[in-house]
């Protein structure tokens, strides 16, 4: 089984706060089998003004909204979330640069080091960043071709298959999704 996820942040840097996250169990054909939305606010922000500009998320109806909840309730509701679907396997991750996810989760302390080491494997992990790179070495993507989700997205018109909402964790985890299905149809063909 798979937990493919993704963040937005009020930032790159390690201090910045995860906003939102969204989470998807799937399974080993990359089938859909829960989700966990999360809206995080918190006492105070660590903002770059840029990254919110880039997410489009305005911090104060966010903060304002019902479904946001304090960090602490967000880590409860993540273990749950974990903990309700677990097998005896413990999940790969999966993502578009998921390791930058990874790291905001932890250094916001959503994800801890004691559910890591119950619930993830992370010695291999799927990353559409990473198999993009690889299949533009080969010269199957062309050499110019931005690796940003967006931009491989438009390049394999797979954004029209969901609403144009590029920097909504929901939005682009399912686009992550559908890329790297996308990528290994395209790889297993070049073989």
């Amino acid at each position: 089984m798979y937990l493919a996820f993704d963040v937005e942040t009020t930032g790159l840097y390690d201090n910045c706060n995860v906003l939102t996250g969204y989470f998807i169990i799937l399974d080993s054909n990359f089938n859909e089998i829960d989700y966990l939305d999360l809206k995080i606010k918190y006492p105070f922000y660590i903002i770059y003004p840029k990254a919110l500009e880039v997410n489009q998320i305005n911090i104060l109806e966010h903060d304002k909204d019902k479904n946001t909840i304090y960090k602490e309730l967000a880590i409860i509701k993540l273990n749950h979330f974990l903990e309700k679907n677990k097998t005896n396997i413990k999940y790969k991750i999966m993502g578009h640069n998921v390791q930058f996810d990874l790291n905001m989760l932890i250094n916001n302390n959503i994800l801890t080091k004691e559910y890591i080491d119950i619930y993830l494997d992370l010695s291999k992990y799927i990353d559409t960043l990473i198999l993009a790179r690889e299949l533009k070495l080969k010269k199957i993507i062309p050499k110019n071709q931005s690796l940003s989700l967006s931009k491989l997205c438009y390049y394999y018109d797979l954004y029209n298959e969901l609403e144009n909402k590029f920097h909504n964790a929901e939005y682009d985890i399912k686009l992550t999704i559908l890329l790297y299905k996308k990528l290994k149809y395209i790889e297993s063909n070049n073989e």
